[in-house]
């Protein structure tokens, strides 16, 4: 095993960012060069950048020019976006040789437990044709990554078009959600499908958002539904329930997570993936690397010539 401390720049603002910082400061093989924020470069001596933009900075596409300048200066990159049109593959797999280095899209949110449960059932259970995933997020006032705040989420708010806005915000989450659930139980098979989403706002008495619900599908296999709500002293911050349906019964799993040392679970959760990533990273050839389902940790894609 490598005993070679990792340097590590955290970019990013807000409490998954301190976490994480903290986490690597504590971490025997990694070593925090820095913590950046907005436009500031890492310095010298980094040699992985844990790119952890906000909402606001997502909203104005920053990390389109951000992610790219980072790998063409010779940065590993381990981030909590998706690979999706914010990140196009072709312009990352151009920077990464340019610059020799190495980038992950952890997709960091909350739902890795919950598609590591269905890749397990798949793997015990043959005939599946249909999984659902349901997951209840109560959001504190501080709010969830990627948002700094409550209002962030449209929660709160007196009409829909900021909690539209916020579904529309992390679409390439749930997306990637989607296709590793399709991937995890049929292999892929709706590989070439896009998802079929739906947005319900509730507006309660007092005229301000209740509960987002969104409603994702793709093709007839795979469902993927959020109820987003706002924290209750005595509520669940995080819940999720896996439905597997095959041709002769059905069954259910229910997960539930609870605050760890005062970080909200969903922030914690996207913690894990990114700090877990970040040795393999490191160690793999330049390119981007994906996880592999079947053996569950990061290899080089193959897409990229040597």
């Amino acid at each position: 095993m490598s005993t070679h401390r990792i340097r590590v720049t955290v970019h990013g603002e807000g409490p998954l960012a301190d976490r994480i910082a903290e986490r690597v400061e504590a971490r025997a093989d990694l070593t925090l060069v820095a913590r950046t924020t907005g436009t500031e470069q890492p310095p010298t001596g980094t040699e992985c950048v844990v790119y952890l933009p906000g909402a606001e900075e997502m909203a104005a596409d920053a990390p389109k020019t951000a992610v790219p300048h980072l790998l063409r200066a010779g940065y590993d990159v381990v981030t909590t976006l998706p690979l999706d049109e914010r990140l196009p593959e072709a312009d990352i797999l151009t920077a990464c040789r340019a610059g020799s280095s190495t980038f992950h899209a952890s997709a960091g949110f909350q739902s890795a437990v919950a598609i590591r449960m269905a890749r397990t059932l798949a793997e015990v259970t043959r005939d599946i044709r249909r999984v659902e995933l349901l997951e209840e997020v109560r959001f504190p006032d501080a709010g969830v990554y990627p948002w700094g705040s409550l209002a962030g989420t449209g929660l709160g708010a007196t009409d829909s078009e900021a909690a539209v806005a916020a579904v529309r915000a992390v679409a390439g989450f749930y997306e990637a959600g989607l296709h590793v659930l399709d991937e995890a139980v049929f292999a892929g098979a709706g590989a070439a499908e896009n998802a079929a989403t739906a947005v319900d706002v509730e507006i309660g008495d007092a005229g301000q958002v209740e509960r987002v619900s969104v409603h994702r599908d793709l093709g007839p296999q795979v469902g993927y539904h959020s109820i987003w709500t706002r924290a209750e002293p005595e509520g669940v911050p995080l819940r999720y329930r896996l439905a597997t349906t095959t041709d002769s019964a059905s069954g259910a799993a229910t997960v539930e997570f609870r605050f760890t040392d005062g970080l909200h679970p969903g922030d914690h959760l996207t913690g894990v993936g990114v700090l877990d990533a970040l040795r393999s990273v490191c160690e793999s050839e330049p390119g981007i690397a994906g996880r592999d389902l079947a053996i569950n940790y990061l290899k080089s894609d193959d897409r990229l010539k040597r």
